[in-house]
């Protein structure tokens, strides 16, 4: 299973270069914590099917209790292993098949 690299966060000197610098541009402003607050996630606002066409991606439904086994049994990247079974199913089908 792949690994997620780790987010390499800014110095504070960085950040308040990178803040400095955004508040400066008049055309792109930071957003406020309001707007940051009203945010949701592409994939909640978006038609399904046109999510689906530019992420290439498909929405399926998944019982709870399978689940909750992929997250005890590998946590924070339990969405990852789910996605590494499937594609390993796949392939092994598409193997049989042949």
């Amino acid at each position: 299973m792949k690994r997620r690299r780790p987010l390499i966060r800014p110095t504070p000197e960085e950040d308040a270069a990178i803040t400095a610098a955004a508040l400066s541009d008049p055309d792109n402003p930071p957003l406020t914590d309001e707007q940051m607050d009203r945010m949701r996630p592409a994939r909640d606002v978006m038609p399904r099917e046109l999510f689906e066409r530019l992420t290439e991606t498909r929405a399926v439904f998944v019982p709870e209790k399978t689940v909750a086994t992929f997250k005890k049994a590998f946590g924070a990247d339990w969405e990852e292993a789910m996605r590494d079974v499937l594609r390993e199913a796949a392939e092994r089908r598409d193997e049989a098949a042949e």
